[in-house]
């Protein structure tokens, strides 16, 4: 009897301090950012425990009985909440008025009251552009990705779209979108440095390939911050079966319809429906062929497309934009954060940028 008692409860203590690195590396993954969370944040991005190792003696036998009792355990908001608090009162991190950091980053606090700020004012342009973008023929779905989604934006920022087309009609559908934008004076042009609140188009798939062909931690959590502003029936759903990998990176990964959207125009849908209705044939066929020549030749001819420390991808199921990427410096402080907090044994990797 006195053995199992101790075994119970010794497996109750990995699986509090499986939640407590848990948390921990959550705060530490943002602090690149130097974003602080609230607790419904932490809830939403807590990398998953299992990702973690305990540095114990007896952690090979832990891991084992926690492995086991995985699928009858979950660490909901309660437990979370109650851990959090647990932490903020031993200072292993900090905690002002529902944020919370690491020790030494008050001054995180501030400057994410005034980052709300300004995404409540960059997110009314923003959605006051894309309203525009329903006119598009092939558009299955647009999310907002990047600062803006995540509510972490800078004065110059950009906003960054992520895309979901048609499939066949790929090109056709990038064409239209920059076209619109185009138009509005809103596209962020190919030689920016800087472009404030100018639309960015990282990131197209076809809605026959919704799952994101390169995987990790930085990816996990990008698709958890996205935002669905417009959205056809059924999209978002299949998008996040597709990737449901990415909950064993996001311990409680969700995504919403109901964040801030646009609300649906029946003219522009039906302008849209009208050109889709017009190209359905041979004549559309061969636009999407001249089109994906003519693009793919400019992307291949662009210096950036061959950088190191980014990630270029055009086929005709996906095409991504992302020659200078943030997430090799997020994963080299991720780890050494862990290292610098004992927690020892596991080390995140890119998603596979390209190398010099």
């Amino acid at each position: 009897m006195g053995a199992f008692y101790y075994r119970f409860h010794a497996v109750l203590y990995s699986l509090s301090m499986y939640l407590r690195d848990s948390i921990l590396a959550t705060i530490l993954y943002y602090n690149s950012f130097n974003f602080p969370l609230t607790f419904a944040e932490v809830f939403k991005y807590l990398i998953n425990p299992q990702r973690l190792r305990l540095n114990l003696n007896q952690g090979r036998i832990l891991r084992s009985d926690f492995n086991e009792r995985r699928s009858d355990l979950e660490f909901g908001a309660a437990e979370i909440a109650v851990e959090l608090e647990n932490m903020a009162r031993v200072d292993l991190i900090g905690h002002k008025n529902g944020f919370y950091f690491l020790p030494g980053r008050e001054d995180l606090y501030e400057k994410r009251i005034e980052k709300d700020k300004l995404a409540n004012r960059k997110w009314k342009k923003f959605l006051s552009i894309a309203k525009y973008l329903q006119f598009a023929p092939y558009l299955g779905a647009v999310f907002a990705s990047g600062s803006l989604a995540a509510n972490n934006p800078e004065p110059k920022s950009d906003f960054d779209v992520f895309v979901i087309v048609r499939s066949g009609r790929l090109y056709t559908g990038r064409f239209f979108l920059w076209l619109i934008s185009s138009v509005l004076g809103a596209r962020r042009g190919r030689f920016d440095v800087v472009a404030p609140d100018k639309l960015c188009f990282n990131h197209y798939l076809t809605d026959d390939n919704l799952e994101l062909s390169h995987r990790g931690l930085y990816i996990a959590q990008s698709l958890a911050n996205m935002r669905p502003v417009i959205m056809s029936d059924g999209v978002l759903e299949k998008f996040i079966i597709s990737n449901k990998w990415a909950s064993s990176y996001c311990y409680n990964l969700r995504q919403t319809s109901s964040y801030r959207n646009v609300k649906p125009n029946k003219i522009m849908i039906s302008t849209a429906r009208i050109f889709e209705l017009f190209l359905d044939n041979f004549v559309g066929d061969l636009l999407e062929k001249i089109l994906k020549i003519i693009q793919q030749k400019r992307i291949k001819k662009n210096p950036a497309t061959y950088e190191s420390g980014g990630r270029i991808i055009f086929n005709d199921k996906e095409l991504e934009f992302h020659p200078r990427s943030f997430e090799k410096v997020v994963i080299d402080n991720y780890n050494s954060g862990l290292k610098k907090f004992g927690i020892l044994g596991v080390e995140e990797k890119d998603s596979g940028l390209t190398c010099g």
